[in-house]
């Protein structure tokens, strides 16, 4: 039988052991900016690239900001299954919401999209006994740590379109490295309120 797991509030310190929520609210680096206009939050997110001229073995990596525009993927009477883990050795990978083209009512603050994680294990593969998962809203982004085991991005209900930023050569098993996993079903319910059955 799957293991279930329930989903968990994202904030600042619950993600912490897995990299950086980025948002203004309950940040303590704001500080004001723009000739009075703004509100800066300064290295809200540890940015990492691994690779360096000490590694002859790994291949240079450059940033590369992208747009990610993820659909929403399909639920079973409000829960989702998680079968596939991955991570990126040696890099961060940031993802931001942007702007949600031609969606007038969302609700910023209603959770729209999955994160995923788990520790890594003494097998060096996902330790399935860590996997937790948090509802994250539109005012929210993530920054995974390097080499930290997440599910591919999983937005519910709706279209999201995300910022993305992570160095990547032309290696691919230096760029990501998937796990098949055994199942674990994750309960979407309360957390999130758009749970029609969808498909892709």
């Amino acid at each position: 039988m799957a293991r279930q797991i329930a989903v968990e509030q994202l904030t600042i310190d619950s993600f912490k052991p897995y990299g950086d929520v980025i948002q203004l609210e309950g940040n303590k680096n704001v500080v004001i900016a723009n000739q009075g206009t703004a509100k800066r939050v300064n290295y809200v997110a540890k940015l990492e690239n691994w690779r360096s001229s000490e590694s002859p073995a790994l291949q240079s990596a450059r940033p590369n900001m992208c747009i990610f525009s993820s659909a929403p993927r399909p639920t079973i009477s409000g829960r989702f299954q998680v079968k596939l883990l991955e991570r990126h050795p040696y890099s961060s990978q940031v993802f931001m919401p942007i702007h949600q083209h031609g969606e007038k009512n969302i609700d910023p603050n209603e959770a729209c999209y999955l994160v995923i994680v788990a520790e890594n294990g003494p097998d060096d593969k996902p330790d399935l006994s860590t996997v937790r998962a948090f509802a994250a809203n539109s005012t929210q982004g993530i920054n995974y740590k390097a080499n930290s085991w997440h599910s591919p991005m999983v937005t519910i209900g709706q279209r999201v379109n995300f910022l993305v930023l992570v160095w990547e050569n032309d290696v691919a098993l230096q760029n990501c490295e998937e796990a098949p996993i055994d199942p674990v079903v994750v309960d979407l319910t309360p957390s999130f309120k758009n749970l029609s059955d969808s498909k892709l």
